[in-house]
């Protein structure tokens, strides 16, 4: 392999796996990129946010400790005095949704390694940046937002989130990592709840595991290692070259501004942002313009076809639909009856929903009564389909 020693020696150096760097694999060359070759990330408003966010929080939380209190507003107004507008809208609202028992507050910003056995590593002194520095290599390693001890053997996990977009929590590596790596931490915990707190919304969104779950919790762990140094492997190799897949990764990727390998195809690297939402909004009225279009010549044409070169056949028609209607005069007093004779009935105490309610056999002689004022509207609806081999029709793709 061609390069300097200090090159080859970086290459072969696999850095710990941490969620950040699971997110980075799911594009092998922004992995490469950033943990092998250590290309400089790109200035970004939204890991600034980030980072203050959690700095704000924590001072907030150890203060919170030392007072004793439960919450305190007026220490917390002062540290959002001096922060960046963005920082101070996504925790515009946190002190008035958020109250902490000082005393189960285990610690923030708390450092986890771990070896490649999963045992606990202890820090013997402090790396740059006032890092803790490690007798032994990391393979595994996070830094928790908080931890806390709801019981002695009961943790949470508070992550704060300070973008935009709610995800449930299973569905993330993160959920699953963070209990992992806690209950290899101490072993005395049982169970760990892990918590997404969406901070500009008040809302949550968690997920729970015990020690039962650690073998399969170690497995997907071990997996996602063993991905991370085949990864370095074929970076050192370079047998073939590094692939480059788009995704939500993008957003934050080094090389999209210059080195991509997918410069002229990655969709994220065309536009920016807000030519992006121009993009968007011109398919949409294009979408809008061409399917009206496409319902005028159906109305007048009938049923329009074509095919594609694998002689899958789709259609474009009308068709009818009957539509059961109650007029609200003649129906009202039938249910204020019904309620009056049934009001034990379940469905009636929730949202009304006819068509649910008269399928109940027990309801039918309530059906039979709206069957007399009920009245029939047939209407037309359009759609797009796609035949089946054997000729019948699947379901809609476009109504």
């Amino acid at each position: 392999m061609k390069g300097t020693h200090a090159t080859r020696k970086r290459i072969r150096r696999v850095h710990p796996l941490r969620q950040s760097v699971y997110e980075d694999m799911a594009c092998p060359a922004l992995y490469v990129a950033k943990h092998v070759s250590c290309v400089p990330e790109a200035a970004s408003s939204a890991a600034d946010r980030g980072t203050e966010v959690h700095e704000i929080i924590a001072i907030y939380l150890n203060h919170l400790v030392k007072s004793g209190r439960r919450k305190d507003p007026e220490f917390f107004a002062g540290l959002l005095r001096f922060a960046k507008r963005e920082v101070q809208e996504a925790l515009e609202k946190f002190d008035e949704r958020y109250e902490f028992d000082p005393r189960n507050i285990a610690g923030t910003e708390m450092e986890i390694a771990l070896d490649e056995n999963f045992a606990p590593l202890e820090p013997i002194g402090k790396g740059r940046g006032d890092t803790p520095r490690y007798g032994k290599r990391i393979a595994y390693g996070a830094r928790l937002d908080a931890v806390l001890l709801d019981a002695p053997n009961y943790a949470v996990i508070p992550d704060w989130k300070s973008y935009f977009k709610i995800i449930e929590a299973p569905d993330s590596f993160q959920s699953k990592f963070y209990p992992l790596l806690l209950m290899c931490w101490n072993p005395t915990l049982e169970r760990v709840r892990f918590v997404l707190e969406f901070i500009r919304y008040g809302a949550s969104r968690s997920v729970e595991y015990t020690r039962a779950d650690l073998p399969w919790l170690k497995d997907m762990a071990t997996a996602a290692r063993r991905r991370q140094q085949q990864l370095n492997r074929l970076a050192a190799s370079q047998a073939r070259q590094i692939i480059a897949a788009p995704g939500r990764h993008c957003t934050w990727c080094p090389l999209l501004a210059k080195g991509c390998p997918l410069e002229n195809a990655n969709p994220y690297g065309f536009r920016t942002p807000q030519e992006q939402l121009q993009y968007v909004l011109r398919l949409r009225e294009l979408q809008k313009q061409s399917t009206q279009v496409l319902k005028d010549l159906a109305s007048e044409h009938g049923r329009l076809e074509c095919h594609d070169a694998n002689g899958t056949v789709y259609v474009a028609e009308f068709s009818v639909a009957s539509e059961t209607v109650y007029p609200l005069a003649d129906a009202v007093p039938i249910l204020n009856a019904w309620v009056t004779n049934h009001g034990g009935d379940p469905s009636l105490t929730g949202p009304l929903n006819l068509s649910a309610l008269l399928k109940a056999k027990c309801r039918a002689p309530l059906a039979q009564s709206l069957a007399r004022v009920a009245q029939e509207k047939v209407k037309t609806r359009f759609h797009i389909r796609r035949l089946k081999d054997d000729g019948a029709e699947n379901e809609s793709e476009e109504e």
